[in-house]
């Protein structure tokens, strides 16, 4: 009986679902889709392909929901499609270059984006993303280049200065790259990450107290990342506070039992406080996981 009420439903429901035109497919696909069931939006436009498979749009908006579901090959699959039947659009060729980014494929992504700006000059979104496969890449002077670009059409753009100021700090110009760090932190203060960035840019400059204090706010924003507590453990070591380092090392290992640099550093703290049993135990501990350093420590100062 049960499978006979499956059939009935299935042959009442097919007449409703063939009758939809292409378009009312498409909004229906993309209703789902803002509303998260993305499965049901897959299925709408699959049919509004089935009906007309010669239309770009739907297999745009499938393309986007691949996206969101990480189905990133697929996504690719359809934006070619896209851009096959309506090349001149700047959009598909963006969003297939996105999923290239996902891919990793950053210098397939980068011809995506520029042919993008190609059709659309001012898309600070593409000048940002094509900075980001850029810096990926490790061409950072061109990354800097083109997130200048999407500030010059979005200049409240604060991921585009946080990025530039990433690309600086990796080139070592501490001075600028806290200078973008300012300016997005100005814009958007909420991202955690734009505090840690700032704090690793002051302790570079050696400016540890106040690269604590930014450290701080990272660590307060976003409890569970380690980083800025690496990195505010080390600011404590370069202000020779060696046991204020040492508790923030016992905070990293609490969070990551394995962390090699937190277990070769606490142990080089504990030296320096006279605690030379525990640091041969975490150095110990920092060489069964890879440690070189650690190997020469354990030579200078263990005799092993």
């Amino acid at each position: 009986m049960r499978f006979s009420i499956l059939s009935l439903i299935l042959i009442l429901s097919l007449p409703l679902f063939s009758q939809q035109t292409q378009k009312e497919l498409i909004n229906s696909g993309i209703t789902k889709a803002k509303l998260g069931d993305y499965k049901a939006a897959l299925i709408d436009f699959n049919e509004a392909i089935r009906k007309d498979s010669t239309e770009g749009e739907p297999y745009y908006n499938r393309g986007i929901v691949k996206s969101e579901l990480k189905d990133y090959q697929g996504a690719i699959a359809d934006f070619t499609i896209v851009v096959a039947l309506s090349p001149n659009y700047p959009e598909p060729w963006y969003n297939r270059g996105v999923a290239k980014d996902y891919l990793e494929d950053y210098s397939g992504a980068i011809f995506d984006y520029t042919k993008a700006i190609s059709l659309k000059a001012d898309y600070p979104e593409a000048f940002h993303n094509r900075g980001l496969a850029l810096f990926d890449l490790g061409q950072f002077d061109e990354a800097i280049l083109d997130f200048s670009r999407a500030l010059v059409y979005s200049p409240g753009f604060a991921e585009a200065y946080y990025n530039r100021g990433l690309a600086r700090f990796n080139k070592g110009q501490f001075t600028e790259a806290i200078s973008d760090f300012n300016k997005a932190i100005e814009l958007d203060p909420v991202p955690a990450e734009y505090f840690s960035s700032r704090g690793a840019a002051k302790a570079s400059r050696g400016e540890y107290q106040e690269a604590i204090i930014d450290l701080n706010e990272a660590i307060f924003k976003r409890p569970a990342d380690i980083t800025p507590r690496l990195n505010k453990a080390l600011a404590f070591m370069y202000l020779k506070q060696y046991r204020d380092a040492e508790l923030i090392y016992n905070e990293v290992l609490q969070l990551d039992a394995v962390n090699l640099e937190a277990f070769t550093k606490r142990g080089v703290a504990r030296q320096k406080q006279g605690d030379l049993v525990g640091a041969c135990v975490d150095w110990d501990d920092a060489l069964s996981l890879g440690s070189d350093k650690a190997r020469e420590y354990l030579e200078k100062f263990c005799g092993r």
